[in-house]
C-alpha cells in the first residue's frame, strides 16, 4: 500500500477517534512525564475562547471577559446595606498561570493563577458605617484589583450514556485572595465633593470591610461560570480521548 494511502487511513482513524473533542483544545497524554506542562499550555491557549465563550462546533458558554453580573445584594443590618447592579468585570483572561497540579487517579486538578489587573464597573446603592463615619450614596462605581491570587480546585467524573463515558465536571472550587484594591464610588453624600473624597478614602483605607462581604457572591457566580465553561470544552468527549493512555 502506498505511503500516501496509509497516511489517509491513519488521518481518518484519528478523525473518527477524536471527532468529539473541541477543535480548540489540544490532547495531553496522561503518561507524559511533562503532563503538567502540557496542561499548562492547553489552558494558556484557551484564553481567547474563554473570553468569548466560543469553543467551536456549537460548544458555547457565557463570556468570561468581560464577565457580567446582574446583581449582588448585601444586608448586614445598620452596619452595611448595599446593592451592586449591572456589574461588568474586565481583565479575567489576563491571568498568569502559576502552577497546575494533577491527581489523575482521583480525577482532580488544582490550578493557581495571578490576575495582574482587574477592572470592575457598575452601579451601587450603599449605606455603610466605617468607624464613626456613616457612608451613603447611589451612583456609578469603579474598582481596580491588582495582583489578585486565584486557586481553582477541579474535579471531574464520568457520566455513562449510550455505551460511552463522558467527562463532566463537579462544581469548581474557587478561592480568591485580594492583595490590592482601590475603590471609587461617585455621588457619595449626594455628590458633595469634599465628603465624597473623604468617604472614598475611608473605604480604601479599609477595603476588606467591603470586599469580605462581596467575595462570597462573586465566588459563587464565577465558580458556576467556570464550571459551565469547563463542561462546554469537554462536551461529548470521553476520558481516553482527552487524556489518552
Amino acid at each position: 500500500m502506498k505511503s500516501s494511502a496509509v497516511a489517509v487511513i491513519v488521518a481518518l482513524n484519528l478523525a473518527v477517534g477524536y471527532a468529539d473533542i473541541s477543535p480548540v483544545i489540544e490532547v495531553c497524554n496522561r503518561t507524559d512525564p511533562a503532563l503538567a506542562k502540557c496542561l499548562f499550555e492547553v489552558v494558556d491557549k484557551l484564553r481567547p475562547n474563554i473570553a468569548s465563550g466560543d469553543f467551536g462546533e456549537n460548544r458555547t458558554a457565557a463570556p468570561l471577559d468581560p464577565f457580567e453580573i446582574d446583581r449582588i445584594d448585601i444586608d448586614r443590618g445598620k452596619s452595611l446595606k448595599a446593592s451592586l447592579t449591572n456589574i461588568t468585570i474586565y481583565g479575567i483572561t489576563g491571568f498568569v498561570l502559576r502552577k497546575i497540579r494533577h491527581n489523575l487517579a482521583e480525577r482532580k486538578f488544582n490550578i493557581s493563577a495571578r490576575l495582574p489587573s482587574v477592572q470592575v464597573k457598575g452601579q451601587y446603592d450603599l449605606s455603610m458605617t466605617i468607624l464613626v463615619l456613616k457612608l451613603t450614596g447611589k451612583g456609578p462605581f469603579n474598582m481596580t484589583f491588582n495582583d489578585t491570587l486565584v486557586n481553582l480546585k477541579i474535579h471531574y467524573y464520568l457520566e455513562p450514556e449510550d455505551g460511552r463515558n463522558y467527562i463532566k465536571f463537579h462544581p469548581i472550587g474557587l478561592k480568591i485572595k485580594f492583595k490590592d484594591a482601590q475603590f471609587y464610588l461617585k455621588n457619595l453624600f449626594n455628590g458633595d465633593p469634599v465628603l465624597e473624597q473623604i468617604g472614598n478614602q475611608a473605604i480604601n483605607a479599609n477595603p476588606h470591610v467591603f470586599l469580605d462581604e462581596v467575595k462570597p457572591a462573586l465566588i459563587e457566580k464565577l465558580s458556576k461560570s467556570l464550571t459551565d465553561i469547563s463542561n462546554a470544552v469537554v462536551e461529548g468527549s470521553e476520558e481516553d480521548e482527552l487524556l489518552p493512555p
